[in-house]
């Protein structure tokens, strides 16, 4: 009877407010720790590394959320994105013209890898470290984001080349990046061009 009375006495004791400080310590700490490691988990899977299929992903993720199609890269326009890319690097330079190259624009990079564009534009960044860096730093610029969001494109291919570049503020170790939009002339139009192409060539 006495042990019983006892236990009850126990049952009814409550933590004193020290204890329970403790307790409410440790799981804010608890809590803390939860939610860094859960946001360095997010940090780390938002640092993809800078390729051709990261940046279409991402790419084509904004385009998505704003009900626009998704962009594909065709062979002809692959093409020409790493040649300017390659370019951009050998010649060092980092514009959207090269007066000093054999292709001055960069619609002449499509011509030249055949890809007959009816509609067509260029994003370019250099010295990021992720996919992800890139993609918003283009969605914070107008011209870049009218590009990305723009509704008349179905193409897209982007070229990744890593070497070294040169200006007047040295040489550094980068990551040069081209991404090409286009659409493809309809079949007619082709034909069209090229009846034109033929009735020229006879003057």
């Amino acid at each position: 009877m006495e042990n019983k009375n006892t236990q009850k006495q126990i049952d009814k004791i409550e933590p004193t407010p020290r204890v329970r400080k403790r307790y409410y310590i440790r799981k804010v700490v608890e809590v803390g720790l939860i939610m860094f490691l859960f946001s360095l988990s997010v940090t780390v899977a938002l640092a993809s590394p800078i390729t051709s299929d990261n940046i279409s992903t991402i790419v084509n993720h904004e385009r998505q959320k704003r009900g626009l199609n998704e962009l594909e890269c065709v062979l002809e326009l692959d093409n020409a994105v790493y040649l300017k890319t390659q370019d951009m690097l050998d010649k060092n330079y980092f514009e959207h013209y090269n007066p000093n190259g054999l292709f001055v624009s960069p619609w002449e990079f499509m011509n030249h890898s055949e890809y007959d564009y009816l509609y067509a534009g260029e994003n370019l960044a250099m010295d990021f470290d992720t996919a992800e860096g890139v993609v918003s730093a283009w969605m914070l610029s107008n011209s870049h984001r009218k590009n990305i969001l723009n509704p008349d494109f179905e193409d897209m291919c982007v070229g990744v080349v890593k070497g070294e570049y040169t200006n007047i503020e040295g040489t550094h170790e980068t990551t040069m990046v081209t991404q090409m939009f286009g659409r493809e002339k309809p079949a007619i139009l082709k034909v069209v061009d090229s009846l034109l192409d033929a009735f020229r060539s006879l003057f």
